[in-house]
């Protein structure tokens, strides 16, 4: 590991304060809001890569699922997640990608949310085939990324300093093809939150999102489309989902 990824990870949620405190009530309206599809069935093999301090696999554990596994580098990260766990969660502090590669057919879902803008492009495609490597033939990978074509995308990008690389819906079909995987989708989101602040944010965001979408349509053309990408999207967010076969 680089130095500054020891010295940056070795307490990363804490490096930035209440920026990233713990907090699950407040996640927990923007996961509903961007997972409107979970699988059918509660006992499939889920893990949590990068998984923090646990709040989604806590809002899953209450959503009914069972085979749950947590996995990050950060031991403070961890700390916290075991002592709110009540539900069973098997927490691993490891390098994600070295333990997707020693993980061969485990999982029938994985989940990277805020994770892969922190790998370099070797560490990327890496990381795609090790996940392939470790999902059971038709399992899903699912990825939660800032939108590198979104007109405020440098503020993401530079706003935390272990961010390597940007992605775009194009992009990332691009690499999840390469990688083997098949069914590849990419939407962009932008979630407001309930409060007067956050519904005024939404209203403004459709706004202006959609400007910026008809400027990438003049910049880059309407094309015919791809199924399930969205290439034009210039919201703040994107969520990739593919498939092993």
């Amino acid at each position: 590991m680089s130095l500054y990824r020891d010295v940056l990870y070795r307490n990363y949620s804490a490096a930035f304060s209440a920026q990233k405190s713990y907090a699950p009530c407040q996640q927990v309206a923007q996961y509903e809001a961007v997972y409107p599809g979970l699988p059918e069935n509660p006992g499939l093999a889920v893990a949590d890569l990068g998984c923090g301090k646990g709040e989604w696999l806590g809002w899953l554990a209450g959503k009914g699922f069972t085979s749950l596994t947590g996995v990050d580098a950060s031991e403070s990260d961890l700390f916290i997640a075991r002592s709110h766990d009540r539900s069973g969660v098997r927490w691993v502090q490891a390098d994600l990608i070295e333990h997707l590669e020693a993980s061969p057919g485990t999982y029938d879902l994985l989940h990277a949310k805020d994770v892969i803008e922190h790998m370099t492009k070797d560490e990327f495609i890496r990381f795609l085939l090790a996940a392939y490597k470790a999902l059971k033939p038709g399992g899903s990978l699912w990825m939660l990324t800032f939108n590198a074509q979104s007109p405020l995308a440098g503020a993401t990008r530079y706003g935390d300093f272990t961010h390597e690389s940007g992605h775009t819906p194009a992009s990332l079909a691009q690499c999840l093809r390469a990688c083997g995987f098949v069914q590849p989708k990419v939407r962009g989101w932008h979630y407001g939150s309930g409060s007067p602040g956050g519904r005024m944010r939404a209203v403004l965001g459709i706004l202006f999102y959609r400007l910026c979408r008809v400027v990438l349509m003049l910049r880059h053309g309407g094309g015919g489309g791809v199924e399930g990408l969205d290439l034009h999207s210039a919201e703040p967010d994107l969520f990739a989902t593919a498939v092993r076969p």
